[in-house]
């Protein structure tokens, strides 16, 4: 069996052990869970680039050093499924681009780009929301594909559009989106269901984007298309091709909210199995089983062994956060608040948001410290009644991060693929505008606390 493989067998026996425990109460399972999780950390740790690897071996260490003078190493051992939700939202939600792209629905929304872009604040409401609308279930692999969809010679012209538009329109998915390990993040942590959470997240992701299309207005200019009409049929089919893929995402969020209210699993268990459940009968629609059969073969060879960075980021975090709770770190959090009279909510969230962001900045994935602060303040007696505005604060900590941050994986991704870096992403482009939105989304908050 081949390294590659080894590493994709241990993911998805990671996976789908997690969801079988779901189902069955043996204490054997969620044991499996670590295990398997364990091989996989130890299989992709000597492949991952510099700064993961530097980090996830900084944690385990950590983790190690506070499980000895603790619960010891076999309890750290166990401890290692502590985000399984999570690793099974990252492992198998993208499962859904696969019945998106044999469907062709990109294409149509190429089609809808050409047709309709003649400016670029048209470029900029269109893209951004494209990036939003696919990105909230494709996650980072919408990016390229509207990347791709969008490099022609009438668009080029305009990166710098295209990059804020697409970096923007991904980070406000941050805020809402059930298949987003931020989402999942908080609602594995904090007493709140998606359902509670979405219209306030979707909320503040509207603010944000129509800040975004009124920013870019002030400067919008022309794009000349150099290029014949769309004529009427192909242009109606775009648009009845595009509509059913909002159909379809739109079926596939309820039908997730519907299993949460009448079926007695998790968001974080209810999302993965509907990502595979949903994007099996909607590949069969344009695939035959043998070509789904070679596309899911594809995906675990060549998609899965791709995601070692982030796999191993989320694993190592969840360890850790469960060592440091045990070790009593939380209560220290909690004191020291207390000691300097930061016991209101509202307070808390601007520290939230500086603590994110200043450690993104310096390369810690948001993921390690958002996993301690969620286990911290979601133990906490203070903030019991504030898990829903905690969540807010946290998801919009985090959205300014995937924004500004210089190795936010969404600035990497972009500059990669313009041939510029991810500090001009970042910050060059979006630093100023990232702040307003967090502004504007914390005065939203403050208002969601005091009026609804």
């Amino acid at each position: 069996m081949s390294y590659i493989r080894l590493q994709s067998t241990s993911i998805l026996l990671m996976g789908i052990t997690y969801l079988i425990s779901q189902f069955i109460d043996s204490p054997l399972l969620p044991k499996l869970v670590s295990i398997f999780a364990f091989i996989t950390l130890v299989l992709f740790i000597p492949y991952l680039t510099k700064v993961p690897r530097i980090l996830i071996s900084s944690l385990l260490i950590l983790t190690t050093i506070l499980s000895i003078f603790g619960e010891g190493l076999l309890q750290m051992l166990w401890s290692f499924d502590e985000n399984a939700g999570l690793l099974a939202i990252f492992i198998f939600v993208p499962l859904i681009s696969i019945p998106i792209k044999a469907g062709k629905y990109l294409d149509s929304m190429d089609v809808i780009f050409t047709s309709y872009v003649r400016t670029t604040k048209q470029l900029f409401t269109y893209l951004s929301f494209s990036t939003m609308g696919v990105g909230s279930v494709m996650n980072l692999g919408s990016i390229p594909i509207i990347h791709q969809l969008t490099s022609t010679d009438a668009f080029n012209p305009h990166m710098d559009t295209k990059l804020r538009a697409m970096n923007r329109g991904f980070s406000m998915a941050f805020m809402w989106s059930p298949y987003f390990i931020s989402v999942a993040l908080v609602l594995s942590y904090f007493d709140i269901s998606w359902l509670e959470l979405f219209p306030y997240g979707l909320a503040l992701a509207l603010v944000g984007m129509v800040m975004g299309v009124i920013a870019q207005g002030k400067n919008s200019q022309p794009i000349d298309m150099n290029q014949d009409p769309v004529d009427e049929q192909t242009l109606k089919n775009a648009q009845r091709k595009v509509a059913q893929l909002l159909t379809l995402i739109v079926t596939m969020t309820v039908i997730t909210i519907l299993l949460e209210q009448f079926v007695n699993l998790s968001m974080i268990t209810i999302v993965p199995l509907v990502a595979i459940g949903f994007s099996t009968v909607w590949a069969l629609f344009y695939l035959s089983p043998r070509q789904f059969a070679e596309k899911l073969s594809d995906y675990t060879q060549d998609r899965l062994p791709k995601m070692g960075n982030e796999l191993s980021l989320f694993i190592a975090a969840g360890a850790f956060g469960y060592a440091i709770i045990q070790a009593g770190a939380s209560d220290l959090v909690i004191f020291f608040l207390q000691s300097t009279g930061i016991t209101h909510v509202l307070i808390l969230l601007p520290l939230i948001a500086l603590v994110i962001n200043v450690l993104s900045f310096i390369g810690i994935h948001p993921i390690i410290t958002n996993t301690a602060l969620a286990t911290t303040f979601s133990s906490s007696v203070i903030f019991a009644g504030d898990h829903l505005i905690l969540s807010l604060g946290i998801l919009s900590g985090w959205m300014l991060t995937i924004m500004i941050s210089p190795f936010s994986a969404t600035n990497l991704m972009v500059g990669n693929l313009v041939g510029s870096n991810s500090l001009r992403v970042g910050y060059q482009l979006n630093f100023r505008f990232g702040l307003l939105t967090y502004l504007a989304h914390y005065l939203l908050i403050c208002g969601f606390y005091y009026f609804l």
